[in-house]
């Protein structure tokens, strides 16, 4: 009796270690949980390779600033002065190479991808039926419906979620660009509901 009383109380012991030292930082953390997983939305990797050579990104402006200096003979004349030029936002570095994975979902009506983003630059074509595509930027929820034969491109910042709202089954095609190595289980990132898309799921 006294052996399975030494036996048991080490065992629980073990136990409260390991929770303390692996469970307690991960819920103590502060950090959101990630509980916005897909439903029926089925996925399959059609297939993968390698690009190299270029970067994948959307065009937008940046600012410059540029310090002038101007000598006279009254003196010295400073001015500062600051200007809009084309420029792109990034969105994957290719140049030294990337890997390229082409997906297809099939979802069917009330089926949801849950809330996530991607390692890099992600092109959909809706091959069947139509998506409801929402998209959250700080405050703002955003959404648009895309039907067979159009498509859009996806940052790999952009948190979103894919939704069938239709009464039909819908078919997506993606090309994913992401860094080397990424294996087909990192090609999705799931991320917490945002705020300002709280009845979204």
């Amino acid at each position: 009796m006294k052996t399975r009383f030494v036996v048991a109380a080490a065992c629980t012991s073990l136990f409260a270690g390991a929770l303390i030292t692996y469970g307690a930082p991960k819920l103590l953390s502060g950090k959101p949980a990630y509980a916005t997983p897909g439903v029926n939305f089925n996925t399959t990797v059609l297939g993968r390779g390698t690009v190299s050579g270029f970067i994948f990104g959307k065009p937008t402006t940046a600012t410059v600033t540029r310090k002038v200096t101007i000598r006279t003979k009254t003196g010295v004349f400073r001015r500062t002065f600051k200007f809009k030029v084309p420029s792109i936002d990034m969105a994957i570095d290719c140049t030294n190479g990337c890997d390229t994975a082409f997906q297809q979902a099939t979802v069917p009506p009330g089926g949801s991808s849950g809330w996530h983003t991607h390692p890099g630059a992600t092109f959909v074509g809706i091959g069947q039926g139509e998506i409801t595509y929402y998209h959250a930027e700080g405050a703002a929820c955003h959404s648009d419906k895309v039907s067979a034969g159009s498509g859009f491109g996806q940052m790999p910042t952009e948190v979103h979620n894919g939704r069938n709202e239709s009464s039909n089954s819908l078919v997506i095609y993606t090309l994913y660009v992401l860094p080397t190595g990424t294996p087909n289980s990192g090609i999705r990132i799931d991320q917490p509901q945002p705020t300002g898309c709280p009845g979204v799921h």
